[in-house]
């Protein structure tokens, strides 16, 4: 599905990114781990497309197309879904309205604000989020935790090829964590051939999920890729362990 080739990325001619290579196949999940400023947000957000992130060398190849020809939205509309870790707030535009506008783009058919809110209503009960959410600005006032949740809430409607979860455990207590969990299960077991990219720094999210394959990241670079594993050895013994990676 997803197939990356020593991948070199640079931002403002700042290095970032170097020789890191990794592949996701259909219905796997995989998760990226590694100290702060290791280039997990960076790695995600280029697959992405953001357009600050320059790439050097390397390819990314996603369902045999080659990724980097495609703008954002285009890689969207191929089945790329990326959740923020901090997700922008945008006052004045109605959840609802985002939320129609996307799943019509997505699905390349209109529908009515009735037929949609049929559609989302499970949804929402799958992530607690009240029905009332719908009628507020996006992200406007919400608590953290509500944000990632609206995260989860817009992969669910839009049910992607590959999804690219930036820290959505970051910045939620235990309850909502479950909820996150529970939401990203039940997804997995509705949608067994859709992929996802979990970055994260703690393993409790992974309490509750079944990795395929973790990777560790240093300085830039997948210093060591393995199986559930790795988050043991991670939590017993730290990064130290691992090298430098690049510089």
């Amino acid at each position: 599905m997803l197939n990356i080739k020593n991948l070199s990325v640079s931002v403002d001619t700042k290095k970032i990114l170097k020789d890191c290579s990794l592949q996701v196949d259909s219905g796997q999940i995989h998760v990226l781990m590694g100290p702060n400023g290791s280039g997990k947000s960076s790695l995600v957000y280029t697959i992405m497309g953001h357009p600050a992130y320059e790439v050097n060398d390397g390819s990314i190849e996603f369902n045999n197309e080659n990724l980097l020809e495609l703008p954002t939205h285009v890689r969207a509309q191929q089945g790329l879904y990326l959740s923020m870790q901090q997700p922008a707030s945008i006052a004045g535009l109605q959840v609802l309205s985002l939320l129609k506008e996307m799943y019509q783009i997505h699905s390349k058919k209109n529908v009515s604000g009735d037929e949609l809110l049929q559609i989302i209503k499970p949804l929402l009960e799958h992530v607690g989020l009240s029905e009332s959410m719908l009628y507020r600005s996006v992200n406007d006032s919400f608590s953290g935790g509500e944000k990632k949740r609206f995260e989860l809430l817009q992969m669910m409607l839009l049910k992607p090829k590959l999804a690219l979860l930036d820290e959505i455990d970051s910045g939620v207590d235990i309850d909502g964590l479950k909820l996150i969990a529970k939401g990203l299960h039940s997804y997995k077991e509705q949608n067994p051939n859709s992929s996802m990219m979990i970055v994260t720094h703690y393993k409790r999210i992974l309490d509750y999920l079944s990795p395929d394959v973790v990777h560790v990241m240093k300085h830039g670079s997948i210093v060591s890729s393995g199986d559930a594993s790795l988050i043991d050895q991670i939590e017993h013994k730290g990064y130290d362990q691992y090298a430098q990676g690049a510089k």
